[in-house]
């Protein structure tokens, strides 16, 4: 057993996997990094079909295919800008994702927005060893190795591998349903783990490979959640991956948030900009919006934006009591993104890969995103789950000498003068308040979360929290898109 996110690869060679990927030209520059005129005319009506609130992928999708379809759409975006917790930033000179990013050879649905608008994919560094961080212990390892003992190795084999078996038991579609669902809902990711191991080593790496993925902490969230999540998003070792077969294999060349805007540009005279939706009313004849730029009618709303953050609009009548409740026991997730640059990625020339894995704060790692068609090399970083509660808030520049510092501790002095610094505090986004994704707490899964993607009258939810499929992925942000507009399409149809 071999882990990817930290160097694990498969049977598939990444040139196999390559040909999968293989999309067309694109022109992107550093002047469409925030979409330009959006909006409808003064003299537009605002009676319309469909009201929807969000313009990540999720919104962005669902507004293109109803426009597509026919239908009149406006598409309201609290922000100064589209894609949500996909975002856009300058490196060095380069454009670079400060939101996410990556993407996998399974995640379809993505990999066909990028084919249709003449992107291009390219795949994540991961040559040479990688630095294994663990109870104040530091290994170098092979790439396709986790750099644990033999004794953790074969707790990591034993234990990765049960997961497998029970995340293969959980209904995409209704989780709530798979067998023992009531007592593994009941559980913390932590108090399982516990319950399976007692090598100390081990523990640490699932631990940190559980911030990671989920930017939350093994005691916050529900061990069926946990289980689903996985089986949407292939597997345990797929999520946590950086080879050819990861969720991490591939970037999107021009940026995905240049992917968003791109979108955008389709449907830009229905986008409308800086108008968050404060309330939403229905009645028997359609829906209303008020928002800080007017409001609209329509015949029926879609809500995409973060689930926590989906309660702080006022509805009338009130939204069902388990759809609140789910909404406040389902948190975001807490990540700060730190971006270096340097004249070159040094660290290749040592036999280095650029990842690394620690338990230590205030990161949990790092890893290569340098341009393949620059000589500059680029590390990112994530300070996770409770480091970013400790660090949202604070000055960049206190983070980045945090970080600098660490950078150094791993790959030497070379590290110590990156030529450019930038970092995104999520927690900090005001219409994110977290990234990458929500999680469930215990006892959720079995009660309230059968509402997350029920209409609540005519009002619809989107969302990668939303999807069976790859949920807190890009990919299933689009996949919840293309859902509601089905839904929504078929209803104004029968009309």
């Amino acid at each position: 057993m071999t882990l990817g996110r930290f160097g694990l690869r498969k049977n598939v060679s990444r040139r196999d996997a390559l040909k999968l990927l293989t999309v067309g030209a694109a022109g992107i520059t550093a002047e469409s990094l925030v979409p330009g005129s959006f909006g409808p005319s003064s003299d537009q009506s605002r009676e319309i079909d469909v009201v929807i609130v969000g313009a990540g992928f999720a919104g962005l999708v669902a507004a293109r295919n109803l426009l597509r379809a026919g239908k009149r759409v406006v598409l309201l975006e609290a922000r100064d800008r589209v894609g949500g917790r996909v975002k856009g930033g300058e490196l060095a000179g380069h454009l670079v994702d400060v939101g996410g990013m990556w993407l996998g050879p399974t995640q379809t649905r993505l990999l066909a927005l990028i084919n249709e608008y003449g992107f291009h994919t390219t795949p994540q560094f991961d040559k040479g060893k990688i630095i294994v961080d663990l109870n104040g212990k530091r290994v170098y390892a092979e790439a396709d190795r986790t750099g644990l003992d033999s004794a953790a190795q074969a707790e990591y084999d034993r234990v990765v591998g049960e997961l497998s078996r029970l995340s293969a038991q959980v209904p995409l579609d209704a989780p709530w349903t798979m067998p023992q669902a009531e007592q593994f809902d009941t559980i913390t990711v932590e108090q399982w783990l516990e319950s399976q191991t007692k090598n100390r080593d081990f523990m640490a790496f699932l631990q940190l490979c559980t911030r990671t993925q989920f930017t939350a902490e093994p005691f916050q969230m529900s061990l069926l959640y946990f289980l689903f999540y996985l089986r949407s998003g292939d597997s345990f070792d797929v999520q946590l991956g950086y080879d050819a077969n990861s969720a991490q294999a591939f970037r999107v060349k021009e940026t995905m948030h240049q992917l968003a805007v791109r979108v955008s540009k389709e449907i830009e005279k229905a986008i409308v900009l800086e108008a968050p939706v404060t309330e939403i009313s229905q009645d028997e004849n359609g829906v209303t919006a008020k928002s800080a730029k007017g409001e609209w009618r329509g015949n029926y709303a879609i809500v995409a934006v973060p689930l926590p953050l989906s309660v702080r609009i006022s509805y009338r009548p009130a939204l069902p009591p388990q759809r609140d409740i789910l909404a406040q026991h389902m948190p975001m997730g807490s990540v700060i993104k730190c971006l270096f640059a340097y004249d070159k990625p040094f660290w290749r020339a040592r036999g280095l890969s650029g990842i690394t894995t620690s338990d230590a704060p205030p990161s949990a790692g790092f890893f290569d995103i340098s341009p393949a068609d620059s000589e500059i090399g680029i590390l990112g970083a994530f300070i996770e789950a409770h480091n970013a509660i400790n660090w949202t808030g604070r000055p960049m520049q206190e983070r980045k000498k945090l970080m600098v510092d660490r950078i150094v501790s791993f790959f030497g002095p070379e590290a110590a003068n990156p030529i450019d610094y930038e970092d995104q505090d999520w927690p900090s986004e005001i219409w994110s308040r977290g990234c990458y994704g929500a999680t469930m707490a215990p006892g959720m899964m079995t009660t309230a979360a059968k509402t997350i993607r029920q209409p609540f009258g005519r009002i619809h939810w989107a969302g990668t929290e939303t999807s069976p499929r790859w949920m807190g992925y890009i990919d299933g942000a689009i996949r919840s898109g293309e859902r509601v507009a089905d839904e929504v399409r078929t209803l104004l149809n029968r009309k």
